[in-house]
């Protein structure tokens, strides 16, 4: 009989733990060996338990699923990560993969359709469902914003105008506004506000 996939648990909900749990603790070829509700405590137990597969939530407290599967993937580049998350903007998918994850799951995933995954990773292969295919096929080439333009990008999502913006960044007003002007081109919108629904649309900034 073949070893069960060894699973680290990242999901800072009980209710969606407890789901998974009855999903995955009644199967012979799976098993939870560690779980955590943190990001920033995902890293220190992959190196304890050394899993077969990890299942990361984006959302977490302290430390995003971002960072925690770009710290796992710099220590650990074999690492293999499924991400189960409600995030579903093309930029989420786009980052998520970009960080290394091998699958991207939302958590309305069907419980066939999350084993299926699992294994897929387990084995080494990619599992991207066809609704995630479509996602990265809307994203627009040449849409890639800098760092600094996701600063900006953030702070007009909560209303600050170039003046506060250029405060807050420690730029120039002139500077912010050139910012401003990239950023609707990139996002091809007219405005700030459709900038800001445009980014919140495809995970660019969430709102919590």
């Amino acid at each position: 009989m073949n070893q069960a996939v060894r699973i680290l648990l990242v999901e800072d909900q009980s209710i969606a733990r407890l789901a998974l749990h009855t999903i995955i603790d009644p199967r012979p070829d799976m098993e939870i060996v560690a779980e955590t509700g943190r990001g920033n405590e995902a890293a220190d137990l992959f190196d304890l338990h050394q899993p077969d597969v990890v299942i990361m939530d984006l959302r977490l407290p302290g430390q995003s699923g971002f960072e925690a599967i770009r710290i796992i993937r710099k220590k650990h580049p074999a690492a293999r990560i499924l991400v189960l998350t409600n995030y579903e903007g093309s930029e989420d998918v786009h980052r998520v993969l970009q960080a290394g994850a091998m699958a991207y799951l939302t958590k309305d995933t069907g419980k066939e359709e999350l084993i299926q995954a699992i294994l897929a990773v387990s084995r080494g292969k990619r599992y991207l469902p066809s609704s995630v295919g479509a996602l990265l096929a809307e994203r627009m080439p040449g849409s890639e914003l800098t760092d600094r333009e996701q600063d900006v990008l953030r702070l007009l999502a909560k209303g600050a105008s170039n003046r506060v913006v250029a405060e807050s960044l420690g730029i120039s007003e002139n500077t912010a506004r050139i910012h401003v002007t990239h950023i609707l081109q990139k996002l091809g919108v007219e405005d700030r506000t459709q900038a800001v629904i445009a980014a919140i649309q495809r995970g660019i900034v969430h709102v919590d």
